[in-house]
């Protein structure tokens, strides 16, 4: 049995949404008052959307669920279906620690929460029924204020081993505040942590040359081969990895069809710019969504040939911020 790795999962999205609306119903949640039934739920959670900002605020909803109390919930199904369903020998989930705590809490008390947070996704990462290694990289935001930004990154720095990596993640608005993003990567860097960014994922607006010094892989980036083709020749200098969720664009309105990335995998082939192929959110896209399906429809779309598919499948060990060990491909 081949088993995989994805490098790019949002816990926010990780989950499927039965398990969700059976979490809702558990606690009588008031959401239930719009969705008195499962397929109700379903269709609107699934639904594609018209902007990728349109896309991430339905992420508010489950964040908001999965605080230090119900943590361990969501973190053992997600292995449990990592594992049995997917196939994942290593996972790496992403999210932001912030939008975890208590909002009732000053900013300060929220800070001081995001600790536990980490703490409790750590301890419940770990099943022993389902062999995933599991990693954590934790997420900036463009909507948070600098000192909070600051306090993630501490806290992935007081917590390196489980977390791995930093992110820098949420719409992408405010382009030209790349310099502050730069310094706060390069920070990441000195402190032994990995680092990745979501850049060029509806544009090419939020893409400067000097992330590429500060980075290890770069979220999506899928505009850069398509509008800035001349920097594929850097970023396969700096062996920087593209981390690619076919689904995702179709649900965010970045692509009508897989089939457009032809042009990126091509592109980046002729470079030899790495691609990971990644699942981004998949409680979000319309089942079933799993690694192994990504890669199914990159090959009927005609993105990929089925002979490359084992190289990619290497890649996303290669590229891992975590991984040791062989893979079982």
């Amino acid at each position: 049995m081949s088993l995989y790795a994805d490098l790019h999962r949002h816990l926010g999205g990780a989950i499927h949404p039965r398990i969700i609306y059976k979490f809702l119903q558990r606690h009588d949640h008031p959401v239930l008052n719009f969705f008195p039934d499962y397929d109700g739920f379903y269709n609107w959670f699934t639904r594609p959307c018209r902007t990728l900002e349109e896309f991430v605020k339905i992420h508010t909803l489950v964040e908001e669920l999965q605080s230090v109390e119900h943590l361990p919930y969501f973190c053992l199904r997600l292995c449990r279906g990592a594992y049995t369903f997917e196939n994942l020998q290593y996972l790496e989930l992403r999210y932001n620690p912030y939008f975890r705590t208590d909002k009732h809490l000053t900013v300060v008390q929220r800070i001081d929460q995001m600790n536990s947070i980490v703490e409790v996704i750590t301890a419940n990462c770990r099943p022993s029924d389902y062999p995933i290694v599991v990693k954590q990289i934790l997420c900036l935001d463009r909507r948070l204020p600098k000192n909070i930004n600051e306090a993630i990154l501490k806290v992935a720095r007081d917590n390196l081993g489980p977390v791995v990596g930093v992110d820098l993640a949420g719409p992408e608005i405010d382009p030209d505040k790349w310099e502050m993003w730069v310094r706060l990567m390069a920070k990441a860097r000195s402190h032994g942590l990995k680092t990745t960014a979501h850049l060029g994922e509806t544009g090419i607006e939020n893409v400067h040359s000097q992330y590429l010094a500060v980075l290890d892989r770069i979220g999506h980036g899928i505009h850069i081969p398509l509008l800035r083709p001349e920097m594929l020749k850097e970023i396969a200098k700096r062996q920087i990895t593209l981390e690619v969720c076919p689904t995702s664009y179709r649900q965010t309105g970045v692509m009508k069809d897989i089939g457009e990335l032809k042009d990126v995998f091509g592109r980046c082939r002729e470079a030899g710019v790495a691609i990971a192929v990644c699942t981004d959110n998949p409680g979000r896209n319309p089942a079933p969504c799993t690694l192994p399906g990504e890669y199914e429809r990159l090959i009927d779309h005609d993105v990929i040939e089925f002979c490359e598919l084992k190289e990619i499948q290497n890649e996303a060990f290669r590229s891992a911020f975590g991984f040791v060990g062989t893979p079982r491909l």
